[in-house]
């Protein structure tokens, strides 16, 4: 088949770039759990927060990479230690408690300027467009993310994109993806996922259950380079630009 019967993306580092908003809730965060130096973050701290965030994979790790960098760990440390170095910056505190500080931090701030929150955020080149293009075709689009489901409702309302409720499969739902893809009925043309984390791609990969769907990396979204490349020479995954993305289906990488 040419075109999948169920295509299944993450949303953040996929559909939707929210580094400025990431970083702003994450800071806030901070101050707000464990105080902040200043009221203004140090210069630079934002882009080297940027270069981190692939490390990312639920919203509470995000106060975490700011805590880390305010402790003067250098990034390649941070990179190295990250999964042993996470909850020993929880300091005692539960992950999902900074998770529920984090949601709040951003529903105060759309609350107080939902203007300046939707404007951190922008939208990969032409993917709005195909999305569009997809509504009510052959293949179902549905969204598997570990944002709050209303947040990404909130983000695509704004550019008019009228995404079914039911096609989102957020945090609320606490389900690992895979699972998520597992319950997802598919067709014909089977379910492909694109999604920017490897290991996320890497966990679906290894389940056999799960051997039908087709597994492509997001080149443009939050990974690093070693990553790619590890992406580029498996037998499981695919590699995929930005431009085959937005484009027919039949460009994409096997198709």
């Amino acid at each position: 088949m040419s075109a999948p019967s169920l295509l299944a993306l993450d949303f953040d580092g996929v559909v939707c770039d929210g580094l400025e908003e990431y970083f702003e809730s994450a800071w806030r965060t901070h101050g707000l759990l464990w105080g902040a130096p200043a009221d203004v973050a140090p210069a630079g701290l934002a882009e080297r927060f940027f270069s981190l965030r692939p490390l990312v994979e639920s919203g509470w790790e995000m106060p975490l990479v700011v805590r880390a960098l305010l402790a003067g760990l250098d990034d390649a440390t941070i990179r190295r230690e990250w999964p042993a170095l996470a909850p020993k910056l929880l300091d005692g505190r539960a992950a999902a408690e900074v998770g529920a500080r984090l949601d709040r931090v951003r529903d105060e701030w759309i609350a107080a300027d939902r203007a300046g929150w939707l404007g951190r955020h922008r939208f990969y080149p032409g993917v709005i467009e195909r999305l569009r293009t997809l509504a009510g075709g052959p293949t179902r689009v549905v969204i598997i993310t570990t944002k709050e489901g209303r947040f990404v409702r909130e983000l695509l309302a704004r550019q008019g994109l009228d995404f079914p409720a039911e096609g989102i499969f957020g945090k609320e739902s606490r389900r690992p993806k895979a699972d998520v893809l597992r319950a997802l009925p598919t067709g014909p043309g089977g379910t492909w996922f694109v999604e920017d984390r490897l290991q996320t791609l890497e966990a679906v990969a290894a389940q056999a259950d799960l051997g039908g769907v087709r597994l492509f990396l997001a080149a443009w979204g939050y990974n690093f380079a070693s990553e790619r490349e590890r992406a580029r020479g498996s037998r499981r995954l695919a590699l995929l630009p930005l431009e085959e993305f937005v484009s027919d289906f039949t460009v994409w990488p096997g198709a």
